[in-house]
């Protein structure tokens, strides 16, 4: 009987012993926003934060004062949903926090731009207005934000295109999500002039690439809108040539030279393609405008109804080319002797060989 009742004894004790656990209660909550301003459809993930962090119930309840405006879920995304405001509260225990919500109304998107030119070209110093147009009219937003791939070569400032130096750059508008390109060709300061010699044609008073009438140029493939060497080595005896074009100015490098079949696939005998297509015209690429290459019965033309004079000018030979036509004897050009490309060598000054001259 004794043993009974001190075991009876000693269980009443342990339990008398036991303590209940302290509840630990919040202090304080906070969002991560106080305020936030939102466009129609657009989420917001509030984040909440609670001292102290051993609280026992850190349970939050979420809630909206105008569920019409914004939405809050059960973990904090907040939803604008129309045009208004709301005060999105995070309540834990009796400690809340709260976020001022402003919902703006979505405005009309931009759907495109476009730019009053596709392609623009200036000589070094000159400068030029693109004028951007945005649909839809009623778009919210019409902010263009412009910008340049190489202010180097051309800047831009609001739509003002400035050229700084010889070479080729994307002026770029955007608005919104929506862009339009133009791309610039930037040319050597001298101005090009077209010279009227009362034929069917005017010509330009330099040569492509020159700067002035006695300067050589450049040299081009025939139905290429660029020479085979890399900037500065046109008359080099070793020259330093682009990719793909280490040959020289050949058959092996020439863009429409079909090697399996031995002939060309563009500007043969078969198409009779005379004036050059103006996407491969190098005048027209280089210049611009009514630019481009003289066909073979223009330059025969410029041969017999025009004097040609063989003379130095600033000490480059070449020939002085005055016009026949009645009214338009004082008119003259003047072609240097330019020499010729062939494959990687270059030679024969006082030739015109391979020589390009654009005209109108």
């Amino acid at each position: 009987m004794k043993k009974v009742l001190f075991l009876v004894l000693a269980v009443i004790f342990l339990w008398a012993c036991e303590k209940t656990p302290e509840e630990i209660a919040v202090t304080s909550v906070s969002l991560s926003q106080s305020t936030a301003e939102m466009i129609e459809g657009e989420t917001l993930q509030l984040q909440v934060s609670i001292s102290p962090s051993s609280a026992t119930d850190k349970s939050v309840i979420w809630g909206s004062s105008k569920q019409s405006v914004a939405t809050v879920s059960n973990n904090g995304l907040v939803s604008a949903v129309s045009e208004g405001s709301s005060t999105i509260t995070a309540t834990v225990g009796d400690k809340s926090a709260t976020c001022s919500i402003v919902v703006n109304k979505r405005g009309v998107e931009v759907s495109s731009i476009e730019l009053n030119k596709t392609e623009l070209f200036l000589a070094e110093g000159e400068s030029e207005t693109l004028i951007a147009t945005i649909k839809p009219d009623n778009a919210t937003n019409k902010t263009i934000i412009w910008s340049t791939s190489d202010s180097s070569v051309a800047k831009v400032e609001d739509g003002k295109v400035s050229a700084v130096k010889e070479g080729e750059v994307f002026i770029i508008a955007k608005a919104g999500e929506q862009e339009a390109k133009c791309k610039v060709f930037v040319t050597k300061s001298y101005r090009i002039e077209a010279i009227d010699l009362g034929l069917s044609v005017k010509w330009a008073d330099v040569n492509l690439g020159a700067t002035s009438p006695e300067e050589f140029g450049d040299y081009y493939a025939w139905g290429e809108k660029d020479p085979y060497y890399e900037d500065g080595y046109a008359q080099a005896k070793n020259a330093v040539w682009k990719p793909g074009k280490e040959n020289g100015y050949c058959w092996a490098s020439y863009q429409w030279y079909d090697s399996p079949s031995l002939s060309c696939t563009k500007y043969n005998q078969t198409d009779n393609i005379a004036i050059l297509d103006l996407q491969d015209d190098a005048a027209h690429a280089k210049l611009g405008n009514e630019w481009r290459i003289p066909t073979w019965s223009e330059t025969k033309e410029l041969v017999n109804e025009c004097t040609w004079v063989w003379t130095t000018r600033n000490g480059v030979y070449g020939y002085e080319i005055t016009s026949n036509k009645e009214g338009y004897k004082d008119k003259s050009i003047f072609i240097p002797a330019a020499g010729s490309r062939l494959d990687v060598e270059y030679g024969n000054p006082k030739t015109y060989y391979g020589e390009a001259i654009g005209y109108l």
